[in-house]
């Protein structure tokens, strides 16, 4: 009776380890598919945002026409629309206040490509909005770009700001802050809103 017994005892013991391995196996993998789509969302290549990243404008700033500049903004067609030649808008709007206190529908931000002839090479990514431009200063920031120095402009009235990385050694950020980023073009003909522009070049 005593080995019935330690043999009913010793299956049930048996069983009840079983059921509560299959038990944990189980949600273990109920987890590891509720985290899936968790992952799968970390791993998209970019999330709209309606600005150029930092790391997206150090490959951009490779370009040297205007073409390799629209072949670049394809991928980001979610983002941005071709408005005109060497002009790209961000689809996301926002409302700037301008110097009057009225509200401005606009888009967040805008990528500007100089197409004359007679003009220097220049590109120029403009934010809206300043809590976005120290957003964008924070990633080239995490990119190793340090202020370098700084200079004041008549032009632009107020200070432009430069950064230099050494992991992108003869590259030079420009920041600054201006109400005449682009004088008598598209979007900016008549500008009165603060704008803040983003222009990064290779060094001469």
């Amino acid at each position: 009776m005593y080995s019935t017994y330690s043999v009913n005892y010793f299956c049930s013991c048996f069983i009840l380890m079983c059921l509560l391995v299959t038990s944990c196996t189980s949600n273990s993998k109920r987890a590891e598919d509720l985290n899936q789509p968790a992952a799968e969302q970390q791993a998209t290549p970019r999330t709209t945002s309606n600005i150029i990243r930092a790391a997206e404008f150090i490959e951009l700033s490779g370009c040297s026409d205007l073409l390799c500049v629209q072949l670049f903004m394809k991928g980001l067609s979610t983002d941005f629309v071709h408005a005109k030649k060497g002009e790209f808008a961000s689809q996301g709007r926002l409302v700037a206040t301008d110097t009057t206190g009225d509200g401005l529908d606009i888009p967040v931000s805008t990528l500007y490509v100089t197409v004359e002839a007679d003009v220097a090479w220049r590109m120029a990514h403009t934010l809206h909005n300043k809590a976005l431009s120290e957003q964008l200063l924070q990633e080239f920031a995490a990119e190793n770009f340090l202020l370098s120095d700084s200079l004041y402009s008549r032009k632009n009235a107020g200070y432009k700001y430069h950064y230099r990385s050494d992991k992108y050694p003869g590259l030079v950020l420009t920041q600054y802050k201006t109400f005449e980023p682009w004088r008598a073009r598209g979007l900016y003909y008549t500008v009165t809103w603060p704008c803040y522009v983003f222009e990064l070049y290779a060094e001469e």
